[in-house]
């Protein structure tokens, strides 16, 4: 029973998903879905859904050039949602379709220029 638990634990722990808010540089973590916030502005609650289900959701807020990685299980032609609270409490998301292996990384940006945010494909 005991390690039950213990295994339980590690696998809710590695599916969670990790931002870096470090000042003195990037750390590097595991992930297949990169998103990273090209702002000044803070954003928050960054969350990863699939038919109306969350699947991952990120609250610690994430400034200029900060990371989260969120770890999909492998899929082909995977249709999901991102989406984020900026600072004035607004959520904005956007729609892709991606396939999700262990050894492929989808990168996305997330930016605010001429008073809208955009998400899209990280270049």
């Amino acid at each position: 029973m005991k390690k039950c638990i213990l295994l339980l634990t590690v696998l809710i722990a590695l599916s969670l998903a990790g931002c870096d808010a470090a000042d003195n540089g990037v750390t590097h973590r595991d992930g297949n879905l990169i998103v990273t916030n090209y702002s000044d502005y803070e954003i928050t609650d960054i969350t990863i859904s699939h038919l109306g289900k969350t699947v991952s959701v990120s609250p610690a807020p994430i400034k200029n050039t900060q990371i989260c990685y969120f770890t999909l299980a492998p899929a082909s032609d995977y249709v999901y949602k991102i989406s984020f609270m900026d600072r004035e409490g607004e959520e904005h998301w956007r729609e892709f379709t991606d396939t999700f292996s262990e050894d492929t990384q989808i990168l996305i940006a997330i930016q605010y220029s001429d008073n809208g945010w955009t998400i899209d494909y990280d270049k």
